[in-house]
């Protein structure tokens, strides 16, 4: 991969938008800007959680919310404390938490990190989190076939639990979307400070680049837009699918 050499503010953001979502696959370090957009696919394809979940790894989940790739994703990383219940890593990356007033050169990107928070979680408020992913489908099959477009609203899960991972995803607007009940429960918990952005329903003329073969990676101006497609258990192309 080859970088341009850039500076002050206005060449940070080329550097940012000029990284690609790349197929490398992603072994932690997510909070790096760099990291984000090169391991994306496989963030979101849980290859992390997938390889380390056998029996007795205890429980570690990872929700992602995506409301239009460019505008704002929100990560919920769920992590076994044992007997103290959980701790709940969130982040949240778009516009709304860019802080180019932050820029400086010592860290040239440190505006594009996500904003995060840490919340503990007990063990009741694990349980309901278990519950509200049973009930929403979390941990049965996932839609093979469905594909996502960049700028359209979704869920993805990767989900390790009893030993076992589970894939699994809901795109907006949808029967099953609606039928998701663990989203609000993140929300809540959520300490980032940074509001939510609502699903929006994508114009038929864009929606419809979802339903198209797999486009890995195009970007203008404005930004980076791709499409997902879900398999059996995991994203197709992807590590673990």
């Amino acid at each position: 991969m080859k970088f341009r050499v850039v500076r002050g503010a206005a060449g940070a953001l080329a550097l940012f938008l000029g990284v690609l979502p790349a197929a490398c696959t992603y072994q932690g370090g997510i909070d790096d800007p760099v990291t984000l957009k090169a391991t994306w696919f496989s963030y979101l394809n849980g290859d992390d959680i997938r390889a380390s979940c056998a029996e007795g790894s205890g429980l570690r989940y990872r929700l992602v919310y995506n409301s239009d790739y460019n505008e704002q994703i929100r990560s919920y990383e769920v992590a076994d404390q044992g007997a103290q219940g959980a701790s709940l890593i969130t982040r949240v990356q778009g516009p709304s938490g860019l802080r180019l007033s932050q820029f400086r050169l010592s860290d040239p990107l440190a505006w594009a990190r996500w904003t995060k928070s840490v919340t503990p979680l007990s063990r009741e408020q694990v349980e309901r989190l278990d519950a509200a992913l049973q009930a929403s489908g979390a941990f049965g099959p996932a839609p093979s076939g469905l594909q996502m477009f960049s700028k359209e609203t979704y869920w993805v899960s990767s989900l390790c639990r009893g030993g076992q991972f589970f894939f699994n995803a809901w795109r907006f607007p949808s029967e099953r979307y609606e039928a998701v009940t663990f989203d609000e429960l993140l929300f809540s918990l959520d300490r980032t400070g940074l509001a939510v952005r609502a699903p929006v329903a994508v114009p038929s003329t864009e929606a419809a680049k979802a339903n198209v073969p797999r486009v890995r990676h195009s970007t203008d101006e404005t930004g980076s837009f791709f499409n997902v497609k879900v398999g059996e258990n995991g994203l197709v192309g992807q590590q673990g699918s």
